[in-house]
């Protein structure tokens, strides 16, 4: 592995005190995938008369390569909190079910997976969806979309994957299964551009497969958003704000609307309030528990709207479990970005493609494809970062999972030995980098509920027995199925086998503003405009990201959510009297 160091990239940001006095024609709440698309088409689309202002408010602030942490202890100080409202990693834990997003410039891309997948087609086939979503999916008017985000995170797969261990055990352990798919997925990494500008201006890094891609690229190689969909926005005169949190939203009886926020100067300051004035749109972006926590408050102090805002709520049917001291080595580790990382220095004389542990998520298989709709499972490969590494080894080391293996008990509890002892040397022969951790999508049944504590006043998530599902049980036996194809102890999901009422973790949130006919079934329309509680929508308020989705997907969500917000934003570029830009790569 040569040594690599990271890319030095110019901030995106805007100083706070360059901001326009008397407001912004377009105010968009949230820098992810849904506020960065729709700022960066209406930032590019063609006017007649004069160009509409833009900005974008991020709660969290700017990250760039080599400032991510990479050791547990930094990690630790970056956790979003009260004490902390600056952090890059967002917990929220419920008894039902709890939710791990990212809080930064780009959002949650700065710390998933980037796997861009299309949902199979019926899954829009749920009557919950609008009738022109099913009609536009019908007549592959979607289609457009998806290809276009795509190509703008200049997505595909990785070039080499099948030379990384954890793709092939994990088809491995779905050969011969009767309706199981193994296949590389897309991925928005770089595996194009080397120290040079990509399509959008941005300098980039060649991926160097350390793995760290869910603690935060310090390489510069992953395609998140602060690369692509917000350079394109600040390249068309957007301003972009971070440490922004806004709290609720209400009409200007001059029209418009008064955005309220809470701007931090850093995450120890008191917080300086105000309000901003959006004259002609909201759109809001905030993530599903950003979006609709506003909206909630809103709602408290006069915003007229449904009692379908909270409702939808899923967790896109996400499970994790462990096929752990497997007979395949799978390479799962973090390397590490720095040349200063002790793994990384250990084994560059044994650099190989089969050491890298890659991006964290290469391949996927799709179970039961010739299944119904309901009973369709996905399990992808994933890898360990770097900072989670030695806290794994120790903790997975001392766990009593169900061990499949009937083999050589001898050198299984060898490999689990060497983990124990923090610096051995022989770790890569360890357990750990014999285990391979699943990601699994199905679909559960959007039942949740999100609302307000009616003591803190802060977003809450309520879903008894969701645990129960009949979803969850499949996953976690296809799991085993799989560890025991492997000859792996299987360790299922803690928070599910260890809770009393069985709780998940989600890192895919669904709902809460869902798509709807009418106001009797959803919160917005197909094109993301909000119902009042009358049935009648709200002129210039909009909803954009996750929570418009209004059932869980079976696959990793960033993808649809893009693609409706590309669509969200044709038809407010349309509605506002400009023409969409032409997209000449597509």
């Amino acid at each position: 592995m040569a040594t690599m160091h990271t890319i030095a990239r110019p901030a995106l940001a805007k100083n706070w005190n360059q901001r326009r006095a008397d407001g912004y024609d377009v105010v968009v709440i949230g820098s992810g995938y849904g506020g960065a698309i729709t700022s960066a088409r209406l930032a590019t689309a063609q006017w007649p008369g004069p160009k509409p202002s833009i900005c974008v408010l991020e709660r969290g602030k700017e990250w760039l390569p080599g400032q991510f942490p990479d050791k547990l202890s930094d990690a630790a100080h970056e956790v979003r909190s009260p004490i902390n409202p600056l952090g890059l990693y967002d917990f929220q834990f419920g008894a039902d079910i709890g939710v791990f997003i990212g809080s930064g410039l780009g959002g949650t891309s700065l710390i998933n997976a980037n796997v861009a997948i299309q949902p199979d087609n019926d899954v829009f086939d749920d009557s919950q969806w609008p009738q022109a979503i099913r009609d536009a999916r019908d007549t592959r008017l979607l289609q457009q979309y998806f290809a276009r985000v795509k190509t703008t995170l200049n997505a595909g797969q990785h070039p080499h994957a099948m030379q990384l261990s954890k793709a092939k055990a994990l088809q491995q352990g779905a050969n011969g299964v009767a309706g199981a798919d193994f296949a590389p997925v897309d991925i928005a990494v770089n595996f194009q551009f080397e120290q040079t500008n990509n399509n959008w201006g941005i300098p980039q890094r060649h991926c160097i497969n350390c793995g760290d891609c869910v603690t935060g690229c310090n390489v510069g190689a992953k395609n998140t958003l602060d690369v692509n969909y917000l350079a394109i926005a600040k390249h068309g005169g957007t301003d972009l704000f971070t440490q922004v949190e806004v709290r609720r939203v209400h009409k200007d009886p001059g029209g418009g609307f008064l955005v309220h926020y809470r701007r931090r100067e850093s995450a120890t300051s008191a917080p300086e309030e105000g309000t901003l004035k959006a004259k002609r749109l909201v759109v809001l972006a905030a993530g599903v528990l950003g979006s609709t926590e506003i909206l909630l408050r809103s709602r408290q102090q006069g915003l007229s709207l449904p009692d379908t805002l909270g409702s939808r709520f899923s967790g896109n049917g996400d499970f994790f479990g462990v096929a752990y001291n497997s007979d395949l080595r799978a390479d799962v580790l973090g390397w590490g970005a720095y040349p200063a990382s002790d793994r990384a220095q250990r084994l560059q004389p044994q650099a190989g493609p089969t050491l890298f542990p890659g991006p964290t998520i290469v391949s996927r298989v799709k179970y039961n494809t010739n299944r119904p709709l309901g009973e369709r499972i996905t399990v992808e490969d994933t890898s360990i970062p770097l900072l989670y590494v030695d806290t794994a080894r120790s903790v997975f080391a001392w766990v009593i999972g169900r061990d499949t293996d009937t083999g050589d008990f001898l050198e299984e509890l060898g490999r689990r030995g060497r983990d124990i002892g923090a610096f051995d040397p022989r770790l890569e022969g360890g357990a750990l980098n014999h285990t391979l951790l699943y990601l699994v999508m199905g679909r559960d049944d959007a039942g949740g509920q999100v609302d307000l504590h009616p003591v803190t006043n802060t977003v809450r998530i309520r879903w008894p027995g969701v645990g129960g599902q009949t979803v969850f049980q499949r996953a976690n036996q296809l799991a085993l199925n799989h560890a025991t194809a492997l000859g792996a102890t299987f360790i299922e999901n803690p928070l599910w086998r260890f809770t009393l009422f069985q709780t998940l973790l989600t890192v895919h949130p669904l709902g809460g503003c869902p798509m709807g006919e009418d106001h009797t079934t959803g919160l917005v329309n197909d094109g993301g405009q909000v119902f009042d509680a009358a049935g009648n929508l709200h002129e210039g308020l909009y909803v954009a990201d996750g929570s418009i989705i209004p059932t869980a997907l079976n696959v990793n969500p960033f993808l649809t959510i893009s693609a409706l917000a590309e669509r969200i934003a044709e038809g407010l570029v349309s509605k506002l009297g400009g023409i969409p830009a032409v997209i000449s790569s597509i």
